[in-house]
């Protein structure tokens, strides 16, 4: 991934690696200093320090701010075009996406107000731009642990070196994310507001949760972890350890929750009764599902965007299609889809419309001629895209990993968190695999803007 940083002598990646090499066992203490402050400051992963490395992603200033623009821009697209499609009619859309049932009956609900408050975007960076692949605003996470991650990074010995001849910043998320959901607070809620951050008790991103838990007690808010099977409610109010909740941040996606729907009867009955903002709305959901990209970017919807606006999603979009027995059309000309999925497998990528996590993505690059019609066969006219394959970029970072220190070509993808209505920053997640994802063994490290 090529960056301009300037006109200086060494760019920042380079000066830091010098610093880095010139003291190796200086390096590896400092790796291991991140890691325990990891598992001190509860930057953990199913109660481990989360996986990262020695550098944080730098990126420049240009670069920043068209990711946060574009990203700005595609998310509020995303969103009208959500509520427009087949009419405004959230049933139809639903049936394009393939919904499941037991989700869409609940995403059919419309409590008013914005569908998307919190999002994260994955995307690749590369010398035009950045392409986003996925977008996560059901439930995003990650907001606290960037923050928290980012601090601890600017207390490391190489990173003040740098920082006394380079102009570094990270942008925080975490105040925004608490005056965004504050301002969801309902009318008349009084001075004595409550949230609750709703996930199973179990999961594993629940430091990511207490972490945001204390920045809303310091903000003099009392904020409570709440598991949806412990809430109940009675006339008319949500209730959680027995005192009423004003606003729902909810970090349990949904498809967990109607999995689970018998456990989570009244977290559904409030909702549909409106007996608490919820931040995200269900309806998040839509915008946000990979099938939704396939709408983004289909001919066949192609009225629903402006002349501009489409040329915005061809420059930031990968082009995606339900995978479907059918002819569409790619790079101008018409193509049988089941066929080009098949003679194209190298430029392509296959994936579960309503998986998160990057389970049962199929890279064609990496994946068995065989495999791959297998997953042609079972998943047409099924919940799955084919998306055209982006190139990932690539950038050597420090390993240490127990041994001696050494400088690798890993593989990036970068997550610009946004928050209505407020500046948020962005983490990157480094794997030496195709399918970069923390659920899958990747890396985690916060991105600093290079001024």
């Amino acid at each position: 991934m090529q960056q301009d940083f300037g006109n200086e002598t060494l760019d920042p990646v380079t000066e830091y690696h010098r610093l880095l090499a010139a003291d190796e066992p200086a390096a590896r203490e400092q790796a291991a200093q991140l890691e325990n402050t990891f598992a001190a400051s509860g930057i953990t992963f199913d109660g481990r320090p989360m996986r990262t490395l020695l550098r944080p992603l730098f990126v420049g200033a240009p670069a920043w701010a068209r990711l946060r623009e574009d990203g700005r821009r595609l998310l509020e697209l995303a969103a009208r075009v959500a509520r427009r499609a087949f009419g405004g009619d959230a049933g139809r859309l639903c049936a394009f996406l393939g919904t499941p049932e037991a989700e869409a009956r609940w995403v059919r609900l419309d409590p008013g107000g914005p569908d998307v408050v919190l999002s994260r975007l994955d995307a690749f960076l590369g010398p035009a731009g950045p392409r986003f692949i996925e977008v996560n605003s059901d439930a995003p996470a990650g907001f606290g642990y960037g923050d928290r991650m980012a601090e601890l990074f600017t207390q490391l010995p190489v990173f003040r070196a740098l920082a006394r001849t380079r102009s570094l910043t990270y942008p925080a998320s975490i105040p925004a994310l608490v005056e965004a959901v504050l301002a969801a607070t309902p009318a008349g809620a009084g001075p004595g507001v409550t949230v609750a951050i709703v996930d199973w008790a179990e999961v594993k991103t629940r430091a990511d949760q207490e972490i945001l838990r204390d920045a809303f007690t310091a903000r003099g808010v009392r904020c409570v972890l709440a598991d949806p099977r412990s809430l109940e409610l009675r006339a008319g109010r949500l209730l959680s350890g027995g005192r009423p909740v004003d606003v729902v941040y909810r970090r349990a996606v949904l498809s967990e929750l109607v999995e689970r729907e018998d456990e989570v009867r009244d977290f559904f009955r409030a909702y549909a009764e409106g007996a608490a903002v919820f931040v995200n709305s269900l309806r998040c959901r839509l915008s946000e599902d990979k099938a939704f990209l396939a709408l983004l970017t289909d001919e066949a919807f192609a009225p629903l965007l402006t002349e501009e606006e489409r040329a915005l999603v061809a420059r930031t979009v990968p082009w995606t299609r339900k995978l479907e027995d059918r002819r569409t059309t790619k790079d101008g000309r018409e193509v049988d889809l089941p066929g080009f999925v098949r003679e194209e497998r190298a430029r392509l990528v296959l994936k579960p419309t309503h998986g998160y996590g990057g389970r049962d993505v199929r890279v064609g690059e990496e994946t068995a001629p065989a495999v791959w019609e297998e997953a042609i066969r079972a998943g047409t006219g099924g919940p799955w895209v084919v998306q055209e394959r982006v190139a990932i970029p690539e950038e050597v970072f420090p390993t240490c990993e127990g041994g001696p220190l050494r400088f690798e070509a890993l593989k990036v993808n970068a997550n610009p968190f946004y928050v209505a209505g407020g500046a948020a920053g962005a983490v990157a997640r480094v794997s030496r695999q195709a399918v970069i994802n923390v659920s899958a063994g990747g890396g985690s490290v916060p991105m600093f803007v290079v001024h």
